[in-house]
């Protein structure tokens, strides 16, 4: 029986316990890759958004000389997603890798949901200071679920 992706509120938590690890990561269990159709759905969100915002401007009659400047901003407002085609992080036996940094994986973890502007974001918290960013990241709870604790959610 398949689960349908669960949606949160605003940094509303899901927490999973997971058995202590060591301290050294160890044989790779899965790699989590970027997931092209969520960054592509967020570009064209981005771009429709910024084709209403320059059509607008120049509805009410922006100077010629500012809308280059603003067509510059919002193509790299449009452009930013593709950054997180470079993200993804491989689960090992004694924890994580994301992006060259080990985090060992073992005890309380958590999943936060984040209501942001256009789409709802999804942070990993391994119980560190620093929150891991699964948005764009191709069936991460579902392979960290499968390698850490042998559930498919």
């Amino acid at each position: 029986m398949r689960r349908q992706r669960q949606h949160w509120s605003l940094n509303e938590v899901q927490a999973q316990n997971v058995p202590n690890r060591g301290p050294e990561p160890g044989e790779l269990l899965y790699t989590v890759g970027p997931d092209w159709r969520r960054i592509g759905l967020e570009a064209l969100i981005r771009l429709a958004v910024s084709a209403f915002a320059l059509a607008l401007a120049a509805y009410q009659g922006t100077e010629p000389a500012l809308l280059l400047p603003v067509a510059a901003a919002l193509l790299v407002f449009v452009l930013w997603p593709l950054r997180h085609g470079w993200d993804g992080m491989e689960l090992r036996r004694g924890g994580v890798v994301c992006r060259g940094k080990f985090y060992p994986v073992g005890g309380r973890v958590a999943w936060v949901g984040v209501n942001t502007v256009f789409l709802n974001s999804t942070f990993l918290d391994l119980g560190g200071k620093k929150r891991i960013n699964v948005s764009f990241m191709k069936d991460a709870e579902k392979l960290f679920a499968r390698a850490y604790s042998n559930t498919v959610t």
